[in-house]
């Protein structure tokens, strides 16, 4: 004879089980942007705030290395010349800031991000 209390607990585990969301890892890469120029200092906060609403874009990092602005976006989602473009754009044409893709360390590729 079954325990009608063990099926139940069974059941209970198995809907448990069924339910819970599988999670999903998110690949991340790191760009860098290389500001140059006697006016990049006074430009940080414009830039930060025309990355930081971009899809795809994690995080967003202007104090970690001097005259570099970090961002980290999911794979595929943005390019890096996409935030270069907004980054761009941020800068009024009057300052005299040149911002650049950094290819180097700083960048990286594609990492599986572990909570």
């Amino acid at each position: 004879m079954r325990n009608p209390g063990m099926i139940g607990f069974f059941l209970v585990l198995l809907s448990g089980c069924l339910a819970i969301p599988a999670v999903a890892e998110t690949s991340q890469e790191r760009v860098a942007l290389f500001l140059s120029g006697p006016d990049c200092s006074a430009q940080y906060q414009s830039i930060v705030a025309a990355l930081t609403p971009i899809s795809g874009v994690a995080r967003v990092d202007p104090d970690s290395i001097p005259e570099h602005v970090l961002i980290d976006v999911s794979s595929g989602v943005v390019l890096p010349e996409e935030l270069l473009a907004a980054a761009r754009r941020a800068l009024p044409s009057a300052v005299s800031c040149q911002v650049d893709i950094m290819k180097s360390c700083i960048s990286a590729g594609p990492s599986s991000t572990q909570p």
